[in-house]
């Protein structure tokens, strides 16, 4: 059904992928409010992170991923003309919070967005924005939203879709691969089954919280551990909170791995 929805598309070259970090942040930004530690205080730009999201774009097609806090401020930084659809990992409040700011692009585009994810999170989303799909008030912009659930791959504009399904604590998210490219973010864990889907990826995304362990994010430990037991060419790690600064970190890694940072494009 999907695919039908844009069969008069021109399928993309592989090649073509551009994916902008939107934000690397973890759910309170960096700075954090009252915080003055040094990755707080820093001037660094790569030490200030809003809330994590990313756009993929190809010669066809402009795919956000999650809809931040931040997402307003986001989009007038990188001059986000358009977007096509969006894909939701998961419902917590830094991943979904500026989902009424898409109503601009309504206005623009003169069509509902397309918002793909499992169905258990879309209902959450219907839950959430009751507003937008059960409308009350007169006068005044409402998003309009289409909801499409998916349940395996996908192609939509030419982009072959595979959902990712990854725990964050117990509860069951999503990430996704975009032919070459992967984007897992808020994982705690990720089943054997997603690690075969995840393999031969060339470019991987993955959250990495912090040094210490956490109950619901991975370690920057946990987190290059599974990276290369999947063996991507290069590993991005993102969703950072204030306990870990840009380059010191960075200076421990191996030379595939880095930290993302606001406005990172990576080309594939």
């Amino acid at each position: 059904m999907l695919q039908r929805l844009n069969n008069t598309m021109t399928q993309f070259s592989k090649s073509s992928m551009k994916v902008t970090i939107l934000g690397s942040g973890t759910s309170t930004g960096v700075p954090m409010i009252g915080c003055q530690c040094d990755v707080c205080l820093s001037q660094n730009p790569k030490n200030k992170r809003l809330r994590t999201s990313a756009l993929v774009q190809t010669e066809t097609a402009s795919l956000l991923l999650d809809c931040s806090t931040d997402f307003r401020e986001q989009a007038l930084r990188h001059k986000i003309e358009r977007i096509d659809a969006l894909l939701l990992t998961h419902t917590h409040s830094d991943h979904i919070s500026g989902l009424d700011d898409l109503r601009v692009y309504n206005f623009l585009q003169g069509e509902a967005i397309k918002i793909f994810s499992a169905s258990h999170i879309l209902e959450d989303v219907r839950k959430r924005f009751d507003y937008c799909f059960n409308p009350k008030q007169i006068g005044g912009g409402v998003p309009e939203l289409e909801l499409i659930p998916v349940d395996g791959c996908f192609e939509f504009m030419g982009i072959k879709i595979t959902p990712l399904p990854v725990k964050h604590g117990d509860l069951p998210i999503l990430g996704y691969r975009f032919n070459d490219f992967s984007y897992v973010t808020d994982a705690s864990f990720i089943p054997e089954e997603t690690i075969q889907k995840m393999m031969g990826t060339r470019v991987l995304v993955l959250n990495a919280l912090r040094y210490m362990p956490h109950s619901t994010h991975y370690s920057l430990a946990e987190a290059l551990e599974i990276s290369q037991r999947i063996g991507p060419e290069k590993v991005w790690f993102t969703h950072i909170a204030h306990q870990m600064e840009h380059w010191a970190t960075n200076r421990t890694l191996p030379p595939h791995a880095r930290l993302a940072y606001d406005g990172l494009v990576i080309e594939i």
